[in-house]
């Protein structure tokens, strides 16, 4: 009996099919496979093909022939299933080859974990070209796993190309749930019958080895030419992606997947449909999504994608949805060749050679500049992966600033004797070094070797940012060495209300902190984060424990950063709208005159960013300019804020816990801030005062003056419930979180 069976769906391949064949020939496990071509009425020469191959490999090739084609790989698929001897199963495209060894590779991972399925790595190539002609791999990951069905990792691969074309599936996993492809749609057939796998799945694998190469570029392939009935079985694909993953991963992640397609493949392949046709497929498009439920689409939990459903929905918005996906297309199709033509040089080993020789010469440049050059020896050679485990929990905020969520739950920690190791990570020249030294805080200066030798040897490391500067700061200095074995605990910067995935999703968290129920739900729906119910925790911040409401005499104006702002010149920044928008409020005379009458005045702060810019305002002597930097207390500043305006900072849920005012003040920028992509722009009205010029704003913060900065008790309702909790327990629940991921409480 054979140990794998492998099925091709085929039709109309005999350009490519032969090569299929010969890349399968050359396993060396092939005597234990069994072939399985299902010609699914071919009008070429395939059929024929298939036979002259059957007849050289008689014992391992078992041909099946369909005299009408059925138009999808659907049938084949299943045929080929219903034949199946083996006691595993393999995929294969026609017009696609396998990678050197790569089909014994997925089979010798099968049999040493013994897993339902085994996951691998492809790549796309042209046509007949090998694997050094590469244009993507799909897809590997830095800690690959093994027999892992959590919630996380099966979330992950929902994100991912479907697995079919570089994966194995153990034959009883199949038949045993009674899975099939579905037969009548012509897309999207192999993302359904994956994902009821992977869900039903209790052993799943990963590997990074390359195993198949993907055949692009043909001219008569189904992604290549779109006829409209692929946008009328809209309606069967949306129904069979609700039946593989309502069950497991309830509505808001099924309408996600389903809005996902729609961006990602039904609205950019308009660009290849016929011109006449267009129209029509997109009012089908919209006729599938209204009867599946406009708002059981909108569940899904990325921003962006709910903009989309809106767009979809008004219906005169279809000829921009039509020109920005042409446009989106082309354009990704014009940098791919460029980026091809320009990387052709580098596709030898001598190339990638060069390209790394230049990065070490940059990185041994600032490690001689910087007289460090036995970190550069460190971070390049590899022997921080020497360092012993030390137990230590290590916090820290930003490199040169504290007062944030690190600060807070270190002194929680310290002050209830949690652990007796503990140290906060901090650069020397900050002002709150002296300060945190003076409180006998463990100090240990950002990006010395006691620094990065700690850090890699930590048990648990607590932050508030996880750029690679915090997680991994040797990487500054080398490649060499990864992130290290410790466990990270995100305790965030602020509450999330943008779409941050595609910077946060690309972390690996031990413990993931959120604040709101709300959020909580979006990040757990938002797959790009990759988070799971295991990971992410309804926890609160951690500085929220530490804010008083007390009544002194200002308001708080503090805008968040712009980040097409980050290079200017004082003299560009000057002419901004940023500051053009805030000097005139902090200007008003209005504004200054009602704030005298209540014996108040304005302290401004830019972001830590953009703190470099505070000179170039000009204000008088009732306003009060912060170096941010030099703030000894963030929650000493919000506790005493009679009221806060800013544009979208997340700093505005501090002032919300503490039941303030806030108005937001998002005034018209001709371009958009790159964190504000995606925002939940419903929450600005809900829980402050929105408004977008500035005769708005200023009525806005004089009404609240008037009335004493009282919040009206509907808007305090909404604050209410906003917020998980208000208990000053958010430090005990980060803490309780992690001790029992780590199974020291239960």
């Amino acid at each position: 009996m054979p140990t794998v069976s492998v099925i091709l769906a085929c039709h109309n391949v005999e350009e490519f099919i032969e090569d299929a064949f010969r890349s399968l020939t050359r396993q060396s496990a092939f005597d234990s496979f069994e072939i399985i071509p299902v010609d699914d009425g071919s009008t070429d020469g395939t059929r024929a093909l298939i036979e002259r191959f059957r007849a050289e490999h008689p014992a391992n090739v078992f041909p099946i022939h369909f005299d009408t084609a059925s138009g999808a790989a659907g049938r084949p698929r299943n045929a080929g299933i219903d034949a199946a001897r083996g006691e595993y199963v393999i995929f294969m495209d026609p017009d696609d080859r396998v990678h050197g060894d790569g089909y014994t590779t997925l089979l010798r991972a099968m049999e040493r974990h013994r897993s339902d399925i085994v996951i691998a790595a492809r790549v796309g190539v042209p046509a007949r070209e090998g694997i050094e002609s590469r244009l993507w791999t799909d897809f590997t990951l830095p800690q690959p796993f093994v027999n892992d069905g959590s919630y996380a990792v099966k979330a992950d691969l929902l994100t991912r190309r479907p697995g079919v074309l570089k994966s194995i599936y153990r034959t009883g996993l199949i038949r045993d749930n009674g899975l099939r492809f579905r037969e009548d749609i012509a897309s999207s057939e192999d993302e359904i019958f994956d994902m009821s796998c992977v869900v039903r799945a209790e052993r799943l694998t990963k590997i990074n080895d390359v195993v198949y190469l993907a055949t692009m570029g043909r001219t008569d392939s189904l992604t290549s030419h779109i006829r409209i009935n692929l946008y009328e079985q809209l309606p069967l694909v949306f129904a069979g992606l609700e039946e593989a993953l309502l069950e497991y991963f309830g509505q808001a992640i099924v309408s996600y997947r389903i809005v996902s397609l729609i961006r990602n493949f039904y609205l950019p392949k308009l660009a290849l449909i016929a011109p006449e046709q267009a129209d029509r497929a997109i009012e089908i498009v919209r006729a599938a999504c209204a009867d599946y439920g406009y708002d059981r689409l909108r569940l899904a939990a990325n921003p962006s994608y709910a903009q989309l459903v809106d767009l979809i929905e008004a219906g005169r918005h279809t000829p921009l949805i039509l020109h920005f996906m042409q446009t989106r297309n082309t354009e990704l199709s014009h940098q791919l060749r460029s980026l091809r033509e320009r990387m052709r040089v580098f596709q030898g080993r001598a190339g990638r050679g060069a390209v790394r020789a230049a990065e070490l010469a940059r990185m041994t440049h600032k490690a001689v500049r910087g007289r460090d050059v036995r970190k550069f020896v460190t971070a390049n050679l590899g022997t921080l992966q020497n360092t012993r485990p030390n137990g230590y929990w290590v916090f820290g905020d930003r490199f040169n600033k504290a007062a944030d969520n690190g600060e807070a739950l270190y002194r929680y920690v310290r002050d209830n004797n949690v652990h007796d190791r503990i140290a906060f990570v901090l650069d020397r020249k900050s002002p709150d070094w002296k300060r945190l030294d003076a409180e006998g805080f463990e100090l240990v200066g950002y990006g010395s070797m006691a620094h990065w030798k700690l850090l890699y040897g930590a048990a648990h490391f607590f932050t508030s940012h996880v750029d690679d500067m915090y997680i991994k700061p040797w990487q500054q200095y080398g490649r060499a060495v990864d992130r290290g074995p410790y466990k990270l605990n995100f305790l965030q910067h602020g509450i999330i209300r943008s779409d941050l995935s595609a910077w946060l999703g690309t972390r690996s968290y031990h413990t993931f902190c959120s604040s709101a129920p709300s959020e909580y739900t979006a990040l757990l729906h938002h797959l790009r984060y990759k988070l799971s119910p295991d990971t992410l925790k309804l926890t609160g911040l951690a500085r929220h424990d530490l804010l008083e409401r007390r009544e002194d005499d200002y308001i708080l104006v503090l805008p968040t950063w712009r980040s097409f702002l980050d290079d200017a010149s004082p003299a560009r920044f000057r002419q901004s709208e940023f500051h053009n928008a805030w000097q005139r409020l902090l200007t008003d005379e209005r504004l200054l005159s009602a704030l005298d009458v209540a014996g108040k005045r304005i302290r401004f702060g830019l972001h830590p960013r953009m703190s470099r810019y505070a000179r170039t305002f000009t204000v008088g002597d009732r306003v009060d300019v912060l170096a941010f930097e030099d703030l000894p207390s963030f929650a000493d500043l919000i506790s005493g804020a009679q009221l806060l305006v800013t544009d979208y900072s997340s700093v505005s849920f501090d002032a919300l816990y503490l039941r303030r005012p806030v108005v937001y003040y998002p005034f018209a920028e001709r371009v958009l801030h790159s964190a504000n992509i995606g925002a939940r722009d419903e929450l600005y009205p809900s829980l402050g005062v929105s408004v977008t010029d500035h005769d708005a704003a200023v009525d806005a913060i004089v009404t609240s003056v008037g009335r004493r900065f009282k919040v009206d008790d509907d808007r305090l309702q909404r604050i209410d419930a906003f917020f998980a909790f208000s208990d000053r327990g958010n430090r005990r629940r980060i803490v309780d979180a992690v001790l029992e991921k780590d199974g020291r409480i239960s």
